[in-house]
């Protein structure tokens, strides 16, 4: 058996959010969140929550810049401003560089692709470089403008902020950038799952084993294999895949091979409400990524009771600590031996559910928040 687990890794039991006056003045921030309602998965999560949090505090003012109609929950925020951009790539950086200078915002918060010319401190959040990493996962078109325009919004943010060690140390050493730029922020679920109280463990007897997956539907996130690993565990006993989340590259390769087999069902994108009864009805949650920079949907997992296999790939080990079962990401065998071990040992779902809840409750975006504003803080000098 294949199957291990991590060494443990913790996100900080640190500093509560309390508010921090930066420079004894209410810091305004151009915040690009251009990815709401792109259905972007963990993109979009980390713009919303983030946003959720900020836009409450008394010591920041917020321009948020977005591409169409945002939640009702977020119009409710009293301190943000919402400033409509271009769908297009350059014309949406341009318009942030006028608001930015027409708005008289302190510092430029940016996602992956900083405007230039804003004569503002600048701030980019990069979740991950899996471009530079596994190329072979991205179009050609995609590649070359990570390469390109990723790497010089880092080259010219004053602190580039990402998700996990993983991520910092790999933008660190692929863009040469001193250590004291990159900083890791780690983010956490949502509180609906945490605050969700999980069902009763159900016995799985000789009904089929469900299990899901959560993901865009690229190479990178390693469908393929995880099919292979479930026609595996159909040998030996009855089970099912349900796969949640948006197409992505490639994504007509890997429905048509995930339809091959009727153990599959192919749910698509999915809301926050859907999404966390799927994460309820599940026996088994699976993320079998090759690479991931964090990998937010374990630790949703995770707060939703559901016992995890996932994989070495890149920082999730660091996330999942010893609350999973994790194997090679190339192993389809050790993956379908993580999955019937879960199946047939009761005790050991049980011990992983109640080690994933306590786990996954050492993330908060709260904290994120805060430390966050700590770098907003730092940048200004």
């Amino acid at each position: 058996m294949n199957a291990r687990k991590s060494t443990a890794w913790s996100p900080g039991k640190d500093e509560s959010p309390s508010e921090c006056r930066l420079a004894g003045k209410v810091v305004k921030v151009l915040f690009d969140a251009h990815q709401l309602g792109r259905r972007q998965t963990g993109n979009e999560t980390y713009v919303r929550e983030l946003l959720g949090i900020l836009g409450r505090r008394s010591d920041l003012e917020i321009v948020a810049a977005v591409e169409s109609r945002v939640g009702p929950e977020l119009v409710a925020q009293p301190r943000v401003i919402f400033q409509r951009v271009p769908r297009h790539g350059a014309l949406r950086l341009a318009a942030m560089a006028m608001i930015a200078r027409r708005s008289a915002v302190d510092l430029v918060h940016a996602i992956y692709f900083a405007p230039a010319f804003s004569g503002r401190p600048l701030i980019v959040t990069i979740h991950d470089i899996s471009y530079e990493i596994y190329p072979e996962f991205f179009s050609r078109g995609a590649l070359l403008r990570n390469r390109l325009l990723i790497r010089d919004s880092a080259r010219r943010a004053r602190m580039v902020v990402t998700d996990s060690e993983t991520s910092r140390r790999d933008i660190i050493e692929r863009y040469h950038l001193s250590e004291d730029r990159v900083v890791a922020i780690p983010i956490g679920a949502s509180r609906r799952y945490l605050e969700r109280k999980p069902p009763p463990l159900a016995p799985i007897g000789d009904r089929p084993v469900r299990v899901l997956v959560v993901g865009n539907l690229q190479p990178r996130k390693n469908l393929v294999r995880l099919l292979g690993a479930v026609r595996r565990v159909a040998a030996t006993r009855a089970v099912s895949l349900r796969v949640i989340g948006p197409d992505g590259y490639q994504a007509h390769e890997i429905r048509r091979a995930l339809r091959d087999s009727a153990a599959v069902e192919i749910v698509g994108y999915v809301d926050d409400a859907r999404l966390a009864e799927e994460y309820a009805q599940a026996d088994v949650f699976a993320y079998p990524s090759i690479y991931e920079g964090f990998g937010l949907p374990v630790l949703e997992a995770m707060a939703s009771g559901v016992p995890v296999v996932t994989t070495t790939g890149g920082s999730l080990p660091e996330v999942a600590g010893d609350a999973a079962l994790i194997v090679d990401p190339f192993d389809e065998t050790a993956m379908a031996d993580a999955i019937l071990r879960l199946a047939a040992d009761a005790d050991l779902r049980r011990h992983l559910r109640d080690l994933g809840r306590a786990r996954a409750a050492q993330f908060s975006w709260e904290r994120a928040a805060a430390r966050l504003v700590d770098v907003y803080r730092d940048a200004m000098g």
